[in-house]
């Protein structure tokens, strides 16, 4: 004798009770066929092929073949990105495409930030700060103090002294020289702005020669691009009348050549 369907099943929930009804046999066959397509799609797209991430790089063009240690249980992992961070690889990419090695192009944004963009970029960027806080450069560009010098006029430039050009230069100071060299020039990544000590030269001139040439080499990016030679005249009569001989909160340690004038 079959089995009764269709059947009141004798148990109640909350006055509710059902039949004792097999689930249709389309139901089941579509339930079985599921299971078959499991076991075949699991191993071939999460096992021994390429997941999403390797579809995509294929599709844009950008995949490169994994180490030689990946197994089938190793996501792929691609070489220009890792974890959000830009690897290696891509830095290469980048320095080739742009303009300037990608260490400058981070210094010259850095020295466009503000305090919350700065804070930024020092987190995500610390291998390349440290270099440039210790004076060295990730990506050497050499600007030698010889070169610089050669470069510097001969005439003798004088400061300018009027409220007006300082304050100007103070505006400049705090929007563009504060994220390296600190508000009250004491130094950070930069150096110390406000002592007797200067490295590449501490009259007017070599001051102005300096923001205008920059030292790559050294994080310091050239500003003849981004500022006037009128905003230039400004911000450093502003270092040399309103910064030298003061005293910063945190003065940095004296760098460079002692300069007497």
């Amino acid at each position: 004798m079959g089995k009764v369907t269709n059947e009141l099943i004798d148990h109640d929930y909350d006055g509710i009770q059902e039949y004792d009804n097999d689930l249709p046999g389309w139901w089941k066959t579509l339930f079985l066929i599921t299971i078959i397509f499991s076991v075949i799609y699991v191993p071939y797209y999460h096992l021994f092929g390429d997941l999403q991430d390797a579809e995509y790089q294929k599709e844009m063009g950008t995949y490169v073949e994994a180490s030689a240690g990946r197994s089938a249980f190793t996501a792929y992992s691609s070489p220009w990105a890792s974890d959000g961070e830009i690897t290696p690889a891509l830095r290469a990419e980048m320095d080739k495409i742009l303009d300037a090695p990608f260490d400058e192009q981070l210094m010259r944004a850095m020295a466009k930030a503000d305090a919350d963009q700065l804070a930024k970029l020092k987190a995500a960027f610390p291998d390349v700060i440290a270099a440039y806080g210790s004076g060295a450069s990730a990506t050497p560009t050499p600007v030698e103090k010889e070169e610089v010098a050669a470069a510097t006029p001969a005439t003798e430039m004088v400061a300018l002294t009027d409220e007006a050009s300082l304050t100007a230069g103070k505006k400049i100071w705090d929007t563009q020289c504060f994220t390296c060299h600190l508000n009250d020039g004491g130094g950070s990544i930069g150096p110390n702005m406000t002592d007797a000590y200067w490295i590449h030269g501490g009259d007017m001139a070599s001051i102005v020669n300096i923001i205008k040439v920059g030292v790559p080499a050294k994080g310091m990016i050239p500003w003849e691009t981004t500022l006037s030679p009128e905003q230039i005249m400004q911000v450093s009569s502003f270092i040399k009348v309103k910064l030298v001989g003061t005293t910063p909160a945190t003065p940095k340690d004296p760098q460079g050549e002692l300069f007497e004038g």
